[in-house]
C-alpha cells in the first residue's frame, strides 16, 4: 500500500495498492481516483522492458478532473 507517492517515484495516491505479476503483468487499485487497472501481457523477462511504469504513466497522465 501506497503511503506517500513522492518517495515511491510513480504516479499513484496514498491508499493505492498494487501488484506485479510473472511476464510484465500488473495490477493497481487508486481509492482516490476510483481507478483500477488490469494489464495482462506475456513479456519475459520483465526486465526486457519498463512497460509497467510506463504504463502507470500514461493511463495516469490521461486522467482528467
Amino acid at each position: 500500500m501506497v503511503r506517500d507517492p513522492v518517495p515511491a517515484r510513480t504516479p499513484s495516491s496514498p491508499g493505492s495498492y498494487y501488484w506485479g505479476g510473472a511476464a510484465s503483468t500488473a495490477f493497481w487499485v487508486d481509492p482516490a481516483e476510483r481507478l483500477t487497472v488490469a494489464f495482462y501481457t506475456q513479456l519475459l523477462p520483465s526486465s526486457t522492458h519498463p512497460i509497467r511504469p510506463q504504463l502507470r504513466q500514461l493511463i495516469y497522465s490521461a486522467l482528467t478532473d
